[in-house]
């Protein structure tokens, strides 16, 4: 079988010069490793992709692949005393895991749990009056004006009361990108350009009511109230969960609630729920949901009687998630045991999107049409598992 390098967003180095270096790794692990002949393509792939995601250049490279294969003939092939980048590879190369215990598996994920004070700065509510709600309070729409919000696509200010009256709203659905060889911002859903003069510059899509997104404690509970999973009693576990949302008379709302247990990769809920206000956009482009039948859907009340219980979110709960805040908030849940994988892999104030993240941790591609929370949810708690050295096919535990 053909030995190929795993793509990455960013190349470090060509694709051919790669190629050539993993044959050649995978020669030298054969000579200092022929009794595992059939796990060494693996081997060989994974410390590979590790020195190509720590390298900048294509002479960084081969650098630190010659410090590798340096390393491994000095050490007779133990990896135990190898590091790429300063950090030991033993403990996290696919080939060489053994079985992790679910103790052991505990232990790795509360030391990256993410600090209360973190949270907060990246827009968690983690309790009424916390320093979260206070920033959001001065940060939200308008300086606290309930009346009126900013619409989020063609940044019209309008009257909340009147969101329903028909009304025309021009926005691109998709980003602005800014294109670094003509320096100049374009909009990947249409290809219009930020400087262009054509009347699509304002926008290629549009609606017939403007949408807005409560930011602060005070606005997201004028939906619903928060609620506290301090109050939920329950066993320890570890659950990744995904919301898809929409835009309604009320703002921004789930639609959609996704829950996948860490240990066993089963889905343990994932319902379709009927928004409170009253329905604008199903965002299916990026939601997935183009429909919300009554007799297939569970209301808001329905849908959090059966998720906050001690089975599924608890206060002991470890929730995983990528932007989490949004989530969590669109739940109107407050909880402090979260790791989010947007933080975790944040490159200062930027952070790495979900599709990516995936992509160069367990090279795997999702979201290449409309997203899907299940999808989503599996893939962040597989990046974590990539993060802290355990087997993503692992199922049974000690």
């Amino acid at each position: 079988m053909v030995v190929r390098p795993i793509d990455l967003v960013n190349q470090p180095a060509p694709f051919q010069d790669r190629y050539k270096i993993l044959q050649r790794l995978l020669d030298v692990l054969e000579k200092l490793k022929p009794n595992a002949k059939g796990k060494l393509n693996k081997l060989a792939t994974g410390l590979e992709l590790r020195v190509a995601k720590s390298s900048k250049s294509p002479q960084s490279y081969k650098f630190n692949m010659s410090i590798l294969l340096r390393d491994l003939n000095k050490f007779q092939g133990d990896l135990s005393k190898i590091k790429i980048g300063h950090k030991p590879v033993a403990h996290s190369t696919p080939a060489v895991e053994n079985k992790a215990t679910k103790a052991n598996a505990m232990e790795k994920l509360k030391s990256i749990l993410i600090d209360v004070d973190t949270l907060e700065k990246n827009g968690y509510i983690t309790s009424i009056g916390s320093a979260a709600t206070a920033t959001a309070i001065r940060s939200g729409d308008l300086q606290g004006d309930s009346e009126h919000a900013i619409c989020l696509r063609c940044n019209t200010k309008f009257s909340k009361s009147e969101i329903m009256k028909k009304t025309l709203c021009r926005y691109h659905p998709l980003k602005k990108e800014y294109d670094r060889e003509s320096k100049i911002h374009h909009y990947p859903c249409c290809g219009e350009t930020a400087v262009s003069s054509s009347f699509l510059r304002l926008g290629c899509q549009t609606c017939d009511h403007h949408v807005f997104r409560e930011q602060t404690y005070e606005g997201m509970s004028n939906i619903t109230e928060f609620k506290d999973t301090r109050h939920v009693e329950g066993p320890e576990n570890v659950l990744a969960l995904d919301c898809e949302m929409a835009y309604t008379s009320l703002g921004y709302e789930m639609i959609r609630l996704t829950i996948v247990d860490f240990f066993t990769s089963k889905t343990l809920f994932d319902e379709i729920v009927r928004p409170i206000g009253q329905m604008i956009d199903l965002n299916s482009q990026f939601s997935g949901i183009h429909e919300i039948k009554e007799s297939d859907s569970l209301s808001y009340d329905e849908c959090m009687q059966r998720v906050l219980t001690s089975s599924l979110i608890n206060k002991d709960s470890i929730l995983i998630g990528h932007g989490l805040e949004n989530d969590v908030n669109v739940m109107r849940i407050l909880h402090r045991k979260i790791i989010d994988t947007a933080i975790l892999y944040s490159k200062g104030r930027f952070k790495t999107s979900l599709k990516n993240l995936a992509f160069e941790n367990i090279n795997r591609k999702i979201q290449s049409g409309e997203h899907d929370s299940s999808e989503d949810a599996i893939a962040t708690m597989d990046v974590v598992k990539s993060k802290i050295g355990i087997p993503i096919a692992q199922k049974e535990w000690n």
